[in-house]
């Protein structure tokens, strides 16, 4: 008979021994998962502090600073607002109440090709221009047809460079105000942001 008991009791005793060990590790278990949240609130956490140096690298450039841009070395040399642009025996005109934004700058062609510059229908990774006004004002590239120095559709052999104008067509306030003028290139991915005023 106490054989019989005997059995009962020790399989009692190995159940409890058992389940106060399951309850020890539960413990361990939830230790662990609030470790695993502490390490991903840490990733998220480091992340968020890379963005602000990612913001850094689109630093503007100053004005007479080589700056290269894939196969393209590009130097903004100066800029004008101007009432008009003479060419030989005559000018161009803005429309009635703009005036021409004309930047003079040097290009050079460091690729294996020969290459056109701002080109007049960019597809793919040509590199393209815009001038960015204040709060985000965006103004195209102005096509003067036939004027001398435009450096747009320039066609540059490999290792040679060029000198000419980019003109943009702002309104008189604009023209007129303080605040900041970007001049910026694209190509693909890559920007390049030249602080013109």
């Amino acid at each position: 008979m106490k054989k019989k008991l005997l059995v009962p009791v020790l399989f009692a005793v190995a159940i409890s021994a058992s389940a106060c060990s399951s309850k020890a590790s539960a413990p361990n278990t939830e230790s662990t998962a609030a470790e695993t949240t502490t390490a991903t609130e840490t990733t998220t956490v480091e992340e968020t502090t890379t963005v602000p140096e990612t913001e850094a690298a689109s630093q503007t450039i100053p004005m007479g600073q080589a700056t290269k841009m894939g196969d393209w070395n590009i130097t903004v040399n100066s800029m004008q607002i101007v009432e008009n642009i003479p060419d030989g025996y005559g000018k161009f005109t803005p429309d009635a109440g703009n005036k021409y934004l004309l930047v003079t700058m040097s290009v050079s062609n460091e690729g294996k090709q020969a290459n056109s510059f701002l080109p007049s229908f960019s597809m793919g990774n040509d590199t393209n221009t815009k001038v960015v006004y204040g709060d985000g004002y965006e103004f195209s590239k102005t096509n003067l047809l036939g004027y001398s120095k435009s450096l747009l559709d320039s066609t540059i052999n490999p290792l040679s460079s060029k000198e000419g104008d980019i003109a943009f067509e702002i309104p008189d306030s604009v023209a007129s105000a303080t605040d900041a003028i970007i001049l910026e290139f694209s190509n693909g991915n890559e920007k390049l942001n030249f602080s013109i005023r």
